[in-house]
């Protein structure tokens, strides 16, 4: 008898890269039907992306919302339905699959509605690399089975779930299998200057973007001798009720050295990371895929954390950290002397961070799923 696998997408955009691999390498094997399960829309780029991995054998399943919340959501202007209140009204649809895949925590509703059960089994493929304890809340264990990406997220999740019942397994990185088929190499400049990327995280507590942001935006406006795109976290100016609004990067949109992105496709699928000459950011797990080549590498510490032994900041150690207008200023200026110096640590963490093999981690992440189900 065949399995049925479902892969839960209620998300933003960048959570599309980190299943869809594995989904389309799925639906390549006989006895497996693999569903995307999805919010009502009309999702033009997951299509795109389906059909350019070659996934036709994929179906795309909507899944509606009740309808008092379709009236609260219009009203509140929530750019997605929310994913609890559309597991509630199908969760007798959800129970039927084998397994059902997620990239967010988002899994509670079905573990309490298996009662105790295995099936489905609850599987997460995380989504991003990064160092923030956000990684590992407690929610991992509603999961069977959590697949990471590399040694680094192996080890540190062992550690802080010593007495775990989920099963964790390194999958590779599955976003670096897709993003070639999407890349923008679209030149933004006129010039031949270095391309700066800003990446601000959106949570408040972590992000340079709320306390220096306006400044940072200043600095690159006055010195001309540097691009600079400012694609920010995909949420910054997405997420409702964040203070945010286009205003405050309103001066910045006509200069001819600044290019900004809010939020569009090419501000998550490394289109700008593999693209630019100098990373500047704080927290985001952007910056590990920009390391998929070396380049130098800046941190703006807004908030005067004591970073040098928190694992929360470890990607810190492989650029120059700086905390203000004026050491940012520095640090550009003197980049070919101080740069050459983190080459080698960033090798290292890039390749402890993400388990690179001839085997694409789309196929690596669908063995394992195979495996778990005993097939």
């Amino acid at each position: 008898m065949g399995k049925k696998i479902g892969f839960v997408y209620f998300d933003e955009l960048q959570h599309i890269h980190h299943f869809l691999s594995p989904a389309v390498e799925l639906s390549k094997l006989d006895g497996i039907e693999v569903d995307i399960l999805t919010y009502e829309g009309s999702h033009d780029y997951l299509k795109k992306l389906i059909d350019r991995l070659g996934g036709e054998r994929i179906k795309l399943v909507m899944l509606s919302t009740y309808l008092y919340r379709k009236v609260i959501e219009k009203i509140t202007r929530r750019q997605q339905p929310s994913a609890l209140y559309i597991h509630e009204k199908h969760i007798e649809k959800l129970l039927e699959y084998d397994a059902l895949i997620f990239t967010d925590h988002t899994a509670g509703n079905i573990y309490k509605a298996r009662k105790g059960a295995k099936q489905p089994l609850l599987v997460l493929l995380g989504h991003g690399a990064g160092d923030r304890d956000h990684g590992y809340k407690e929610t991992h264990n509603i999961f069977d089975l959590a697949l990471v990406a590399g040694k680094k997220k192996f080890n540190r999740l062992g550690k802080a779930f010593p007495d775990r019942k989920f099963e964790i397994k390194i999958s590779g990185y599955s976003k670096f299998d897709v993003v070639k088929f999407g890349l923008d190499k679209s030149r933004h400049f006129n010039n031949s200057n270095p391309v700066v990327l800003y990446c601000p995280h959106f949570i408040e507590e972590y992000s340079s973007w709320h306390s220096a942001g306006q400044n940072i935006l200043n600095y690159f406006l006055e010195h001309p001798e540097y691009n600079l795109i400012f694609a920010p976290h995909f949420n910054l100016f997405n997420k409702k009720a964040y203070k945010e609004s286009t205003l405050a990067i309103k001066e910045f949109t006509d200069a001819p050295n600044i290019f900004i992105d809010l939020g569009s496709i090419n501000s998550t699928n490394m289109s700008y990371t593999l693209g630019s000459d100098i990373y500047l950011g704080d927290v985001s797990s952007q910056v590990y895929e920009f390391m998929y080549k070396t380049r130098p590498v800046i941190f703006y510490n807004a908030h005067n954390v004591n970073w040098q032994h928190d694992e929360n900041y470890k990607m810190w150690q492989i650029g120059k950290v700086v905390k203000s207008i004026e050491e940012l200023d520095n640090a550009l200026t003197t980049i070919g002397h101080w740069s050459i110096e983190f080459e080698d640590k960033q090798k290292l963490l890039f390749s402890d961070t993400f388990e690179m093999t001839s085997e694409s981690a789309g196929i690596k992440t669908a063995r394992i799923i195979q495996d778990a189900l005993n097939l």
